[in-house]
């Protein structure tokens, strides 16, 4: 693994699409022994049964989610059928061995099932017991479902991303929310596991999604709570900074994607580096309108004109080449694809060379830590549906035979549809 910080650790995760499947990676690759439950005979969200657009590879649709594969790697895998008394039975031995479960469904979806705090603080009183809702487990929105996209929207996220000039849902499907549940699902356990060696006991963690969200985006709330002003979108602009945005460059080929430039000056030295760069120097010097920062806030427009024509007159990587080496701020934007040739990342080896038995050979994105001497790795692709039943079965004990009528009773699978 990653590392072997939490080597001996074995965490149940029950949860799909992102925020939480990523918080399982994320304590595989610290050394855990994560072993995802997933659904069955329903299918999760991130495994279609059928798609306009399936992953590379063949086999079975489900296999080959990319969405799937980026947020599962590090685990093991049981289909299991929670629902039925026998599923709910295996559910149980899991939870007796394990040292942290989390859940990612509604507020309510699990104890409804049987499994609520005090139910699995009785079967495993040193497990760690972790909630993660979109808004809590309690409270007058208990039950409703949500997900990234609807945090990002009650987070007030979605109001101020995108361009003024736009409709208010024109915004990218990234969310923020998926990223920060992760990362405090993951600092909530191992701040557990810190407390549990000096009682002995698991917790229960209660982690409401959109709190989360709320904490990173402080300036919003602050903007109303205390000047009771409400926040703007502001595209690729800054109210204080001229100029800073996003310009369209030249050179290219017909045919060819778009390619565009950022380009900014905060300071008076890096405009000075920045009108060199653009064949005038004089507009950075003493008395010129634009010279100082007061005048370039005024002439805001007519400056991002000349930085737009200036940029539109080569190839970006050629105006940024210019720009940065008159000590001015410039880069070119990068497109996902632009990240698999990214000198940095692959000085770091941060992008991984997977192998998957569906997908073949694929470039993945890698850890979020290097924690030495322990080389990052992914251990484990995405696992397959069901891929380890028999053996996470076999560890607790279930003869073969057991096994098989667990799966001729449909109780586990190892397939969809």
């Amino acid at each position: 693994m990653t590392s072997r910080l939490l080597d001996g650790i074995r965490a149940i995760e029950l949860c799909e699409v992102w925020a939480g499947p990523m918080a399982g990676s994320l304590l595989g690759d610290l050394g855990a022994d994560v072993v995802k439950v997933e659904s069955f005979p329903r299918n999760s969200m991130t495994r279609p049964l059928a798609s306009p657009v399936p992953g590379p590879g063949e086999g079975p649709v489900w296999e080959r989610s990319h969405i799937h594969h980026l947020s599962n790697r590090n685990k093991r895998n049981i289909a299991l059928n929670i629902r039925t008394d026998a599923g709910a039975g295996v559910f149980r031995d899991l939870l007796a061995t394990a040292d942290i479960f989390f859940e990612g469904y509604s507020a309510g979806t699990v104890d409804r099932m049987g499994f609520d705090w005090e139910t699995v603080h009785a079967i495993n009183p040193r497990l760690i017991y972790v909630s993660l809702p979109g808004w809590g487990a309690q409270g007058p929105y208990q039950g409703y479902v949500t997900l990234g996209s609807g945090l990002d929207a009650a987070g007030g996220h979605t109001i101020v991303r995108g361009y003024p000039d736009r409709p208010i849902e024109d915004t990218p499907p990234i969310y923020h929310s998926d990223a920060t549940g992760a990362l405090a699902l993951v600092f909530a356990v191992i701040t557990a596991l810190h407390r549990r060696e000096q009682t002995g006991l698991g917790s229960y963690i209660d982690i409401s999604q959109i709190e989360v969200l709320n904490w990173h985006l402080p300036a919003q709330v602050a903007e109303w709570a205390v000047n009771r002003r409400l926040p703007v979108r502001l595209g690729n602009s800054d109210p204080l900074v001229v100029p800073h945005g996003c310009f369209r460059a030249g050179g290219v080929e017909a045919g060819e994607d778009d390619s565009w430039v950022v380009v900014a000056a905060e300071t008076d030295a890096q405009w000075a580096g920045l009108a060199r760069a653009m064949g005038h120097p004089d507009w950075a010097e003493r008395g010129h309108p634009w010279a100082t920062i007061p005048g370039r806030l005024g002439a805001r427009d007519a400056v991002h004109d000349a930085v737009r024509r200036f940029v539109a007159g080569d190839t970006a990587e050629r105006i940024v080449e210019v720009v940065q080496h008159q000590g001015a701020v410039a880069a070119p934007v990068v497109a996902p694809w632009s990240i698999l040739a990214d000198p940095q990342h692959a000085h770091r080896e941060w992008l991984h060379r997977v192998d998957h038995p569906h997908v073949g050979m694929q470039l993945l994105p890698g850890f979020l830590w290097r924690v030495s001497p322990d080389a990052p790795s992914w251990d484990r692709p995405a696992a397959l549906v069901g891929e380890h039943n028999r053996e996470i079965l076999g560890s607790l004990g279930y003869s073969a035979e057991a096994v098989a009528r667990l799966q001729a009773d449909g109780v586990i699978g190892d397939r969809y549809g």
